[in-house]
């Protein structure tokens, strides 16, 4: 007897049960629904025009951080492509195969053509502009930061640009709020030293100053300029000269900061964790207040996610039998809820004066001496060191950890070296080649007849392909101090010449903005 075949989609397709449909599609992942699709005609028609897509789109965008990204800057480039249409409100119109389209270009994205970019190479874009001020003094890493729209850059005037990310132009500048800055006579010492940015704030803090300014990071209106948290009873309203911000990070609606207190009674260091209200609605909300460190500390950096706040500081001591210093850098490791300390870590360092970088991201911590050969990767769950590369002998300038499979260096000279992050973790090579994908060196991709006039955006855009010998051009003369940020999408690079113009080098990895 012939066996009874019931194909049960097609069953509830022909029963107008479409929503029954939809309801279990969407619990498929992105390569079985696209092997549904040549079932037959039926699922074809059904999983191309199904209700699905946009709640498989919501909740991809919620779940994983990465995908959001992703799907943000695709829908920039997409939602172009329909205002050149004439299609301006085909998004709305057509809601279903607008999420079906767009699921699929972002999964594409992340399978096929980001991760080759990172390793192939991706378009390169400079950009020279005037950079008012003095480039003789250092910027504290955070002379540039990336979020999913935007990179925002420190003007040595004080001031901040706002650059669209994809098309590399100014499209807003932020002003410091001078009247709300207790200058405390040191007027002439204003300088801002640290930037953040998520999708809710934009936060800058100052070199001597004790206030953080707070930008909503959308419209990038003022919200309102925090004082440091006085210990009760110790301080006078509008009295903060004693006070100075040593580090600041951003975490969803959270500020984490840390402000050095300096007095002849007291000198600690009090971090605080304070909830701020979006849209500037509501009062601030003060969640942790404690003092951490005893003086003296040489620098110190707060980071902070979901698990743990990590302190990044160097203690010297001065020994009597030794006129030099010796000096430690030490991370301590707090959790994220209780606040109570989980680890601490101690590293000896050859100089009191040895700055370090580092960069903390989902449970790992990379870090390295400016002077030496050698970066760490770190494991804050355990507090020891889970391996050692050798990332070369030309210092170590800027750091960063991109998701959970890169690590990028960038040295003294500008050269950026990009390293295999989960085969680090997972391979016991001790051979720091096994882990280096590729080298790029922006820099020397500038010459000097480049300086002449300054210019918007570089109209040349090149293809930067690790299999491909690309042309010698001759260097700039001098580069001077050399800020890089990262994020999966792309590497931006900061530098400086001695005429006193600065480039803006942009490697993007999105083949939508190809």
């Amino acid at each position: 007897m012939e066996k009874l075949k019931l194909d049960l989609i097609e069953s509830l397709h022909c029963q107008c049960l479409d929503f029954i449909c939809d309801h279990i599609f969407a619990y498929l992942d992105y390569d079985s629904l696209m092997n549904s699709k040549m079932v037959s005609a039926v699922w074809n028609k059904i999983v191309s025009k199904g209700e699905f897509w946009k709640v498989m789109v919501e909740r991809k965008k919620k779940v994983l951080p990465y995908w959001k990204k992703v799907f943000d800057a695709v829908k920039v480039f997409k939602d172009q492509e329909l205002l050149s249409r004439g299609n301006a409100d085909a998004s709305e119109r057509h809601c279903d195969e607008y999420y079906h389209t767009m699921y699929c270009l972002v999964e594409d994205e992340i399978q096929k053509s980001v991760d080759s970019n990172w390793r192939a190479g991706g378009k390169h874009q400079c950009v020279r502009y005037e950079s008012f001020g003095n480039h003789s003094f250092e910027v504290h890493g955070c002379e540039c930061e990336v979020d999913s729209q935007w990179i925002v850059q420190i003007q040595r005037d004080c001031r901040i640009f706002l650059r669209n990310r994809w098309t590399l132009e100014i499209e807003k500048v932020l002003e410091i709020p001078l009247t709300e800055i207790n200058m405390n006579g040191r007027d002439r010492e204003f300088k801002l030293n640290r930037l953040k940015i998520n999708s809710n704030f934009i936060t800058a803090s100052f070199d001597v100053h004790p206030e953080i300014c707070v930008w909503d990071a959308k419209s990038h209106e003022l919200l309102r300029v925090l004082k440091p948290v006085p210990e009760q009873g110790n301080q006078v309203e509008g009295e903060y000269g004693e006070f100075y911000v040593k580090g600041h990070c951003l975490w969803n609606d959270l500020l984490l900061s840390c402000h050095a207190r300096l007095s002849r009674t007291d000198e600690s260091y009090i971090v605080t964790l304070r909830r701020i209200p979006l849209n500037g609605d509501g009062e601030v909300t003060l969640l942790y207040y404690q003092k951490v460190l005893p003086r003296p500390i040489l620098f110190l950096e707060v980071a902070m996610d979901d698990d743990y706040i990590v302190l990044f500081f160097a203690r010297h001591e001065q020994r009597l039998y030794m006129p030099s210093m010796a000096a430690t850098f030490e991370i301590e490791i707090r959790s994220a809820v209780s606040y109570d300390v989980v680890h601490k870590i101690s590293i000896p360092t050859s100089s009191p004066f040895q700055f370090y970088q580092f960069h903390y991201l989902n449970g790992f911590i990379v870090m390295g001496q400016t002077e030496d050969k050698f970066l760490s990767i770190w494991s804050a769950a355990v507090g020891r060191c889970v391996k050692t590369i050798c990332h070369g002998d030309k210092g170590l300038c800027a750091i960063r950890i991109i998701s959970d499979k890169y690590i990028v260096t960038c040295d003294k000279e500008g050269v950026l070296k990009i390293w295999d992050f989960q085969g680090t973790l997972v391979r016991p090579e001790p051979s720091s080649s096994n882990f280096l994908i590729r080298k790029i060196s922006h820099l020397k991709a500038v010459s000097c007849s480049a300086s002449a006039k300054p210019s918007a955006v570089s109209s040349k855009v090149k293809r930067i392909d690790a299999r491909k010998k690309t042309p010698r051009v001759p260097p700039i003369e001098y580069v001077g101090s050399t800020c890089m940020v990262a994020d999966e999408l792309q590497m931006i690079l900061v530098s400086h010449s001695d005429d006193g113009s600065s480039y803006l080098h942009v490697e993007t990895f999105l083949n939508a903005a190809q």
